[in-house]
């Protein structure tokens, strides 16, 4: 790799004897080649012309105009290949560079050209963007920057034509724009939608239970109810028991001549019994033997009273009874702050170089665990990510150069034409206000990875770092493991976490992963694939749940789709800002709509029903009561008939007494 201390020296040391070499060339094919000499003035008139226009140029966007055509222009020289020829390349770039820089104002634009075709064939881009800002004019750094820029936008401009590569039987495709292709000629199309609106479709017949591609995760991390020893901290793989060693060959044949076995041995050795002479003396002593310390109480207590332990290696130095986990007997822990457990060598030294020898809590430096606490307090698993991510991109870029050095193959990833930041950039994210939590949480991140990556606390400012947890609680899946023999805790308060992650929920999560090409699988309530976990890894697997034609897009459930709609409605509202329109929600929108109308309609008779009951009762009522009226006077004139009647009884018997009285006289 060249160094800083080499691109320095190049301006000064090297320029003559690189020059010369390059100047003898140059000269010797505009003497004796027609066609070099006219593509020599050709080339002089459009950086001319570029030039004046650029001297021209009063905003940004002309100089990014201008900045393309540069880009245009040096696109059609060709780079070298081999790392000798780079840097050959290199050392003639940078001395013209400097050569036309000090010639004024009037060599700038060429000497731009020069020194980004420098930046391209150099292995660290950003340690000489650096050297360039200090060492370059102001217009040609500004020109270089914008040359950058405008290459940057053409790359990400074709990166759904190279990505995914086609293998992966899949395809990334704006579901707008086919929308707009679909629209029969003549159509009026200036109203058409200009957001992305991306989906993953297949690129050929799939049948139900097929695999469509496996990919490995970006980055991961363990549920805090899944750190409990049995899994491991770089792979999520359940850590199985360690076998117990079988009798050697000399034990063995010991055994067939005294025709003894392990059984009977078993059955002579008496059981262990711990006197007073064999108890251990300290809670260390304990753990090494395997002892419960039920004795020790008293000397724990007296330890928390002294020291407060922060790791685990603290607490059993000091002789506290630390919350051990019950790990497997066949975990690998971390050697160092003995808090992370691995299921093989190979994972262990992964992740010590990947990310963990930032994030061991063992150093002198209190920074990592002091993150570790605020991640804990705070309920979070995205710093975590995003401090893992950054370590990552560290390593990924050391492992690029490393192979570039030895002349050997690098990884499927590292071969990739795009960074891993270039493709986050590529994805979905929510819009994220940023708290008052984050702003510490940042500021640790730059503490804790400011060891390893120099100047990060001016990259990831607090709008990257809010943009980077909208990625990561859009795009992150949770990992399951479906090995019978894998316990996975359940939940409490203490182990929640607050992130949002795509789950089917079909058996427990044991961590959550970012993947770049399913983080572009949209939601249906009613999904055609689903992600899983085949060798119960955090490598992701696409399987389809039923026929997926060439063509189709491919969709999984964010949340479980067991759940009732408006409980799903709300979960996809809340998390993801989605508000569901799929086959399913308008089928059961459908359904709860009619029946709502059924029940509406059914109420609505119901009451006619009551109302017409409560009128006939009030006809009923009325007729009775009229009824009684007129029964009662009914038996008003019967009484005042008898009553007339008595009087003209009455009235009859006095005429007949008087009567009487007058025959008799």
């Amino acid at each position: 790799m060249v160094s800083a201390k080499t691109v320095a020296v190049a301006a000064t040391v090297t320029a003559a004897v690189a020059g010369l070499g390059y100047i003898a060339y140059f000269d010797y094919k505009r003497r004796h080649d027609r066609k070099f000499r006219r593509k020599l003035r050709r080339d002089r008139k459009k950086v001319e012309k570029t030039a004046q226009k650029i001297s021209d140029a009063s905003s940004l966007e002309d100089i990014s105009e201008h900045a393309l055509e540069l880009l245009n222009l040096v696109a059609k020289e060709k780079l070298p290949e081999t790392p000798e020829e780079k840097e050959k390349f290199f050392m003639a770039q940078v001395s013209q560079g400097e050569t036309l820089c000090a010639s004024g104002p009037a060599g700038y634009v060429e000497a731009a050209c020069r020194f980004y075709q420098a930046l391209k064939v150099y292995p660290n881009p950003v340690e000489l963007v650096m050297i360039y800002q200090k060492t370059t004019p102001d217009e040609v750094f500004k020109l270089v920057m914008a040359m950058m820029a405008q290459e940057v936008r053409q790359k990400q401009a074709r990166y759904f034509d190279v990505f995914p590569s086609k293998d992966k039987n899949v395809e990334i495709k704006d579901k707008n724009k086919l929308a707009a292709d679909d629209k029969p000629k003549g159509a009026d199309k200036k109203d058409e939608v200009v957001t992305p609106n991306r989906g993953l479709f297949a690129t050929k017949d799939f049948a139900a239970d097929e695999i469509i591609y496996e990919e490995e995760s970006v980055v991961s991390t363990l549920l805090p109810c899944a750190r409990n020893g049995r899994f491991c901290y770089h792979c999520m793989k359940n850590i199985p028991e360690s076998k117990s060693a079988e009798p050697s060959s000399e034990k063995a044949e010991e055994d067939n001549a005294t025709g003894s076995t392990d059984s009977e041995e078993k059955d002579e050795q008496p059981e262990t019994k711990t006197d007073d002479s064999e108890e251990p003396e300290s809670f260390v002593d304990a753990v090494k033997t395997g002892l419960t310390p039920e004795t020790l109480e008293e000397e724990a207590a007296k330890a928390v009273s002294e020291q407060k332990p922060q790791t685990f290696a603290e607490a059993v130095e000091v002789g506290l009874t630390p919350e051990l986990p019950e790990k497997s007997s066949g975990a690998l822990e971390c050697d160092k702050c003995h808090e992370a457990f691995y299921c093989s060598e190979k994972c262990r030294q992964d992740a010590y170089d990947a990310y963990h020898q930032f994030m061991c809590t063992s150093s002198s430096d209190s920074t990592a665990r002091e993150f570790a606490d605020l991640t804990k307090r705070g309920h979070e698993l995205a710093p975590i990510m995003i401090a893992k991510f950054f370590s990552m991109l560290v390593d990924r870029e050391k492992k690029k150069e490393l192979a570039r050095v030895l002349g050997t193959a690098a990884s499927a990833l590292e071969e990739d034409e795009y960074t891993t930041w270039e493709h986050l950039e590529c994805m979905r994210y929510l819009e994220l206000i940023p708290s008052p939590h984050d702003a510490v949480m940042l500021r640790k991140l730059s503490e804790l990875m400011s060891r390893g990556v120099p100047g990060i606390s001016d990259f990831v400012t607090g709008d990257r770092y809010t943009t980077l947890k909208g990625k990561l609680d859009y795009n992150t899946y949770a990992v399951h493991n479906s090995d019978d023999s894998a316990e996975v805790p359940e939940e409490t308060e203490d182990t929640r976490v607050s992130d949002t992650m795509r789950d089917s929920y079909k058996s427990g999560a044991v961590g959550i992963s970012l993947y770049l090409i399913s983080s572009h699988i949209t939601h249906d309530c009613d999904p055609n694939v689903e992600i899983t976990f085949p060798d119960n890894t955090d490598k992701a697997a696409i399987r389809t749940l039923k026929p997926v034609a060439k063509g189709e897009e491919l969709h999984v459930s964010f949340v479980d789709p067991a759940l009732e709609r408006v409980v799903r409605q709300k979960k996809l509202s809340s998390s993801y800002r989605i508000v569901c329109s799929c086959d399913k929600c308008k089928a059961e929108n459908a359904a709860a709509a009619e029946a709502e109308a059924v029940a509406e309609k059914e109420a609505e008779t119901q009451k006619e029903t009551e109302t017409q009951k409560e009128t006939e009762t009030d006809a009923d009522a009325e007729a009775t009561a009229e009824e009684l009226e007129a029964v009662r006077g009914t038996d008003e004139e019967v009484a005042e008939e008898q009553a007339a009647a008595q009087e003209t009884g009455d009235a009859d018997a006095a005429v007949e007494t008087s009567e009487d009285d007058v025959t008799k006289e």
